[in-house]
């Protein structure tokens, strides 16, 4: 009598095609958080780039302007460069010496992916909120 010790051609074959079927399934979902995620990360070094500023304007009593200049922050008119980070500032945003801020959005390009740093008025509260393209 024959002793069977392994799987059939065909049931390799159903487990290759499921496995085929899930994948197709779950790498595109991967890849997309995985894209925001990174997106998450680089806005993150402007939050805390501007977070240095406000503390930097209290600290020496010194007035700071935000903009944006093709794709790149600039402060008091020199540029900030961030890698990978497309920055775009509809309006001026001032942080007063006193660390108080008149408040704006930041829209920060990263990829595909769009993330708006907000900055409150007058306390200059950050956060980071999903955007749209």
């Amino acid at each position: 009598m024959w002793e069977k010790k392994g799987f059939t051609v065909v049931e390799l074959l159903i487990v290759i095609i499921l496995m085929g079927m899930i994948l197709t399934v779950t790498l595109p979902v991967s890849y997309g958080m995985y894209a925001t995620y990174n997106a998450s990360l680089r806005a993150q070094e402007v939050m805390a780039y501007v977070s240095g500023l406000r503390r930097d304007a209290f600290l020496y009593s010194e007035r700071k302007v935000l903009s944006s200049q093709d794709g790149n922050m600039t402060v008091d008119g020199e540029k900030k460069i961030f890698k990978e980070i497309n920055v775009h500032i509809s309006e001026p945003i001032i942080i007063f010496r006193n660390g108080t801020s008149s408040g704006g959005v930041i829209a920060l390009n990263v990829g595909d992916v769009v993330q708006n740093l907000v900055i409150k008025s007058p306390l200059g509260d950050l956060s980071l909120e999903r955007g749209e393209i």
